[in-house]
């Protein structure tokens, strides 16, 4: 494929302002997806995207020479081929390779949630002086982490079907879902599966259930 040609700008503040951890993410997202400027300055940077109007993902990506040339140009390409396609075109890609090769490996999702889960855990079993002292200490901004998980393709119609029966009330405490949605004014209820497609459940009628948010966390947490 014909790779555009790197446009890079002398203007570095915005990319001297970010981590390499987000100005990674920033490069993936321009270059694999069709996210905007705002889009990434929301998504990946945490701004609001109608006070920083892309301008932050905007000045990292251009500081790389990466302009509009290069606007979703590998979507359909995984992170490797496009690293061996940089490394031999015959441009510098030294920069934009380290961003793609940083933080290529990620953990579980659900491994991530158990261990936050002990953390807390231990936590609780601290003093309040202590919990406050590390507060103080710690890091204003969370670190980001690539996480992976894996879902089900759920029958759509079953999820429809499921909030149709239930008529705007939890199938549990039988009280009216607690507001509607913004996108479609329809009453907001959540589609549970009694026995969890984890462990062999099936996607049927009969094994799921409409819950108001309250009740789906108690079944899962409760």
């Amino acid at each position: 494929m014909n790779i555009p040609k790197l446009d890079p700008s002398k203007r570095h503040r915005e990319y001297d302002s970010y981590s390499d951890e987000l100005r990674s993410e920033v490069v993936r997202g321009w270059l694999f997806s069709k996210k905007n400027h705002r889009q990434l300055d929301e998504e990946v940077l945490g701004l609001d995207r109608n006070i920083s109007r892309g301008y932050q993902s905007m000045g990292i990506l251009h500081f790389l020479g990466l302009k509009a040339d290069f606007h979703g140009i590998f979507q359909a390409i995984s992170e490797s081929q496009v690293i061996g396609l940089l490394k031999a075109d015959e441009q510098d890609f030294s920069s934009v390779i380290s961003f793609l090769e940083r933080g290529r490996s990620a953990i579980n999702i659900k491994a991530l949630i158990e261990t936050e889960t002990a953390e807390i855990a231990k936590s609780r079993t601290d003093t309040s002086v202590a919990r406050n002292e590390r507060i103080l200490n710690a890091e204003k901004r969370p670190k980001r982490q690539r996480v992976y998980s894996y879902t089900y393709q759920r029958n759509p119609d079953i999820v429809v079907e499921a909030l149709h029966r239930a008529e705007g009330f939890c199938e549990n405490c039988k009280n009216p879902a607690p507001f509607k949605r913004a996108s479609d004014g329809t009453p907001f209820l959540e589609v549970h599966h009694i026995r969890s497609l984890s462990d062999g459940g099936e996607d049927t009628l009969e094994n799921v259930v409409a819950l108001c948010p309250n009740c789906h966390r108690e079944k899962h947490y409760g």
